[in-house]
């Protein structure tokens, strides 16, 4: 079975092709419109260029704001857990308090035993676990008065110019919580006075005398003098007395 001949196009359909093909071209290097037609164009894109600044402009806006939200968020969260820690250091300081002063009272009568002195132990552990959390003693015995830590609600005169608005007394410590006063010392500051030295060693000597016993003995005087007598040694000497 024979290939039935292409038929080849002739030169005048070659010419035809051509022609169309450089219409096609002629066409498509047509200049740009002009006049209104290329106003309005230039007005469609400044359009389509204003709106998309608005949106990137809004899409910039949506996401400071939630980021903003989610900052405020964050930070509403951490200040509210912070308050709540606060919270509850701060209900360790009467607690504490307490403990001092049935600490105090005790080493008083039970000096040397070893449950007082596991109780110490146990308020040190106390003290140093709640001084990590941020919650310390305000040190102010000894040093100079501080009215930005210390509440002084009385004086007291000392004898030399060195304590001379010192610290002499701390009545009820206090304590910082994160580097804050939570609780300001009260305290009694010392005031330089002349002769106070000499004042507070008459009233030592005078509150010595009158702690002497009664019926004690005295050195250099009769233990016979010194001695009370009992009520029927009283009678006998009554009657002595009366005898003679």
């Amino acid at each position: 079975m024979g290939h039935k001949p292409v038929d080849e196009p002739d030169d005048e359909e070659r010419r035809e092709g051509e022609q169309a093909e450089e219409g096609g071209l002629e066409a498509s290097l047509e200049p740009p419109p002009q006049g209104d037609a290329a106003q309005q164009l230039e007005r469609r894109a400044r359009l389509a260029e204003d709106r998309l600044t608005e949106v990137l402009a809004a899409y910039r806006k949506v996401r400071t704001d939630n980021e903003g939200f989610r900052d405020r968020v964050s930070r509403n969260v951490e200040r509210r857990y912070e308050l709540r820690r606060e919270k509850l250091l701060l209900r360790f300081i009467d607690i504490l308090d307490n403990l001092d002063r049935a600490l105090e009272a005790a080493e008083l009568s039970y000096a040397g035993n070893p449950l007082i002195e596991g109780l110490i132990l146990v308020r040190t552990q106390l003290l140093q676990t709640l001084n990590d959390e941020g919650l310390e003693r305000i040190p102010v015995l000894g040093l100079p008065y501080d009215p930005g830590v210390s509440e002084a609600v009385g004086t007291q005169a000392v004898p030399d110019q060195e304590h001379d608005h010192v610290v002499v007394k701390e009545l009820m410590r206090g304590y910082r919580l994160s580097g804050r006063v939570a609780r300001a010392s009260r305290v009694v500051v010392g005031e330089y006075r002349e002769g106070a030295g000499a004042a507070k060693l008459a009233s030592e000597a005078l509150i010595g005398a009158d702690e002497t016993p009664r019926g004690g003995r005295v050195e250099g005087d009769d233990p016979a003098a010194s001695t009370p007598l009992d009520d029927d040694e009283m009678l006998d000497e009554r009657d002595t007395g009366g005898g003679d």
